[in-house]
């Protein structure tokens, strides 16, 4: 399963998010199920970062999630960023972040 989030930074805020962004890395790696993750910045646009991670289950990416990690990733996103978007697999529609919040509270 792979995971796209897109986020754009708030206004002065770019370098600070892909930092971020770049410190929850080897965290997100070691995680039970993270196959690959990385956090690339978008080439038109210095505001814009994707950041793509493959997780061998859905259900292994919810644990994560539910984690304090997740929950740092969140927060995150949640302070740095202006607007967030993701996609669960590469043919489905894009999202809010409110689907990722969900997972948090899901058992």
């Amino acid at each position: 399963m792979t995971l796209t989030i897109e986020v754009r930074a708030k206004s002065g805020k770019a370098n600070e998010l892909y930092q971020t962004l770049q410190a929850l890395l080897p965290t997100m790696r070691r995680a039970k199920g993270c196959v690959n993750c990385r956090v690339s910045p978008d080439s038109s646009n210095e505001e814009l970062y994707t950041l793509s991670c493959d997780w061998d289950w859905k259900e292994s990416f919810e644990e994560y999630m539910r984690s304090g990690s997740g929950s740092a990733l969140i927060g995150a996103l949640d302070l740095l960023g202006e607007s967030t978007r993701i996609r669960v697999g590469s043919d489905t529609p894009w999202e809010g972040i409110k689907n990722l919040k969900r997972m948090r509270t899901e058992a």
